[in-house]
């Protein structure tokens, strides 16, 4: 077999086929090849649309057996024509119950609705109370952000007040002192006060004391309660009353150094009785 220059085919020197025939029977082929690559490419789409089915029956199969969703165990165990495959949902215990052929058997599987996602987002500081509306439940190892105030503690008022800040204080936190800076007041009269600041603990009173050597403890004389505003020194003195003008009144005068048997005259002598 041989193909001339002019086109022919020639088998045991037989012309068989010319150029243009030859041509066409390429492009026939090619068109062969595109309809093979097509019907491989229906078999794909049939081979997914087989695996389709299959999912279809297997979840036909799937409700086929499923026998609800009940309230009690007891609800279960009472179906009546149970066959192998059956299942049922339990709202009881919330686990799914299974018929091997003789018995329901309580199986460890939860019951799908029941399986609640695992939340990725992250967890919320505290703040307003509220009851959320997420259906999703927090991971064991999950941190809440800080909720802390970063503002310095005040100082404390006469009032005081509430607050309104949703923030923590650190347990490290200190507040400004809030004491006095003047000098403490001397005794008075007495007064509630009405300052905000504290004393310090070291801190001391102006004494209250006469200062003016000029006023001296009076003399012992007729007994009053007094006006002064100041304390008495411990090492005060008082001046002697040596001389009386007015007549005295006493229970007795001793005399150091006298006997019971003597008599302490107007002029200071003793007499013996």
């Amino acid at each position: 077999m041989k193909l001339t220059p002019a086109g022919l085919l020639i088998v045991n020197n037989i012309q068989l086929i010319n150029n243009d025939f030859l041509q066409k029977i390429i492009i026939l082929e090619q068109q062969v090849q595109n309809i093979q690559q097509q019907i491989n490419g229906y078999s794909q789409d049939i081979g997914q649309l087989q695996a389709d089915v299959s999912v279809i029956n297997t979840e036909l199969a799937r409700q086929t057996h499923f026998r609800g969703y009940f309230t009690t165990n007891d609800e279960i165990l009472e179906l009546t024509n149970p066959a192998i495959g059956d299942y049922a949902y339990s709202a009881e215990d919330l686990l799914v119950w299974d018929y091997d052929g003789s018995q329901w058997v309580e199986t460890d599987k939860i019951v799908p609705d029941q399986m609640t996602p695992a939340s990725d987002a992250n967890p919320l500081s505290d703040g307003t109370v509220t009851a959320g509306t997420s259906a999703e439940y927090s991971r064991g190892d999950h941190i809440h952000p800080l909720n802390i105030s970063t503002s310095v503690p005040i100082s404390d008022t006469a009032d005081g007040t509430v607050g309104a800040s949703v923030n923590y204080s650190r347990s490290d936190h200190s507040h400004p002192i809030n004491i006095s800076s003047t000098t403490p007041l001397q005794d008075s009269t007495g007064s509630v006060g009405t300052a905000n600041s504290y004393a310090r603990s070291d801190h001391q009173h102006t004494i209250n004391v006469e200062t003016n050597a000029s006023n001296i403890p009076v003399v012992d004389g007729v007994g009053v309660n007094g006006s002064s505003t100041f304390y008495a020194r411990h090492d005060h003195v008082h001046p002697q009353q040596l001389t009386y003008d007015g007549n005295v009144t006493a229970t007795k005068f001793i005399k150091t150094g006298g006997l019971a048997s003597e008599v302490l005259c107007a002029n200071g002598d003793t007499t013996t009785i």
